[in-house]
């Protein structure tokens, strides 16, 4: 288990949100806590833009909630049609986002005890109706506040540190299934878990894209971080894609002739290392344009394709054709791995060259996935 930030915030947010319903003197406050809870999102940006959408179906809720009541009363049946009517509503309005806290709206000013108490007016039900409200919006809005001026999101350095930490995890288990030491089953399991990281990941990268600068002149900054950030965890997904291939085809991989095994081999210990090499760019701790393309290119004389075709044409047996057939997708997505790479490392290039004095990449140091 652990204890980030978001839990944090949303502590913090219904102490803020507790603390204004009391300085109002607004009741019941259970209401304000649990929209605040409801309403608390992961990025700045979401939080503006569900604030303004949370208002809207709060409002549709609310207005529905008194008019059924003036009109039917407040029985259970009346309370059940109107929580499909506003449903239906709000798919129509494509707010279905919103659907939970405008339902519970709804239902706090349907059950105010106003309604059932003798000599009460339409005026004070209008007036419990109106603090329900109020008090929904309370915690909706202190979310927001929460949101934008306490512990901002740090996704470059979260991003870049699981990115490591998940590609890092990929080489060990890449180096297990080339020196076939390896159990299938477990590893098969491990990969699971490296698959559910990597979601993770992109969906982190989600958050990050739909943060908005508020200033005009650092949208362009903003863009290309996102790009670059965009391209490293595409290289992370293509690394785990080499690795569930290889797991998959490990056998065919394990009676392969041994010098095309050295030679698959050495193309990917050169692509973990250049993937490595690319890591640091983004720490500036190497410079720019630093490959070791000079040495992969004199080492071998002919190309993996090269290779792949002269051992798939030495084939005697048909068995020996269909085995070489299933590396065909190994190599495929070694293939994609390596062109991943080259793309973020010439857009590494690029922005540390050109633009980093401007555009600097806040990423602190950490040990462990965030």
């Amino acid at each position: 288990m652990r204890f980030g930030a978001r839990v944090f915030k949303t502590g913090l947010t219904v102490v803020l949100t507790l603390f204004i319903t009391h300085l109002l003197g607004l009741q019941p406050s259970l209401i304000a806590g649990i929209a605040a809870v409801f309403a608390l999102q992961p990025n700045v940006h979401r939080s503006a833009v569900r604030t303004w959408e949370q208002f809207q179906g709060n409002t549709l809720g609310a207005v529905a909630a008194i008019i059924m009541v003036l009109l039917f009363g407040n029985n259970v049946i009346v309370i059940g049609l109107t929580v499909i009517l506003v449903l239906a509503t709000l798919l129509f309005f494509n707010l279905q986002s919103v659907s939970t806290l405008a339902v519970v709206t709804m239902i706090a000013i349907m059950d105010a005890p106003q309604i059932s108490e003798a000599g009460a007016t339409t005026i004070d039900f209008l007036e419990a109706a109106g603090i329900r409200f109020s008090l929904v919006m309370i915690g909706v809005l202190s979310s927001l506040l929460i949101n934008l001026v306490f512990i901002p999101p740090k996704y470059e350095t979260k991003m870049y540190h699981n990115c490591f930490n998940i590609t890092t995890d990929i080489f060990k288990y890449i180096r297990l299934e080339l020196s076939n030491m390896s159990e299938y089953q477990i590893v098969k399991k491990d990969i699971e878990s490296i698959r559910e990281r990597v979601v993770r990941l992109e969906t982190m990268y989600l958050w990050f894209r739909e943060e908005r600068s508020l200033f005009r002149r650092e949208r362009f900054a903003d863009s290309r971080r996102k790009i670059l950030f965009k391209h490293l965890i595409s290289s992370t997904r293509r690394a785990f894609e080499l690795l569930r291939k290889f797991n998959r085809f490990e056998n065919n991989y394990n009676h392969l002739d041994e010098e095309f095994q050295n030679r698959i081999r050495f193309e990917l210990e050169y692509l973990m290392g250049f993937h490595e090499q690319i890591f640091m760019k983004f720490t500036e701790k190497i410079k720019p344009n630093v490959t070791n393309e000079s040495i992969h290119e004199d080492l071998y004389e002919t190309s993996l394709m090269d290779d792949f075709i002269r051992h798939y044409n030495e084939a005697e047996t048909e068995e020996e054709r269909i085995q070489y057939t299933s590396i065909m997708e190994i190599l495929s997505s070694l293939y994609e791995y390596a062109n991943s790479l080259e793309r973020i490392n010439r857009l590494a290039d690029s922005f540390f060259r050109f633009h980093s004095k401007k555009n600097k990449i806040n990423i602190q140091d950490e040990t462990m996935d965030i």
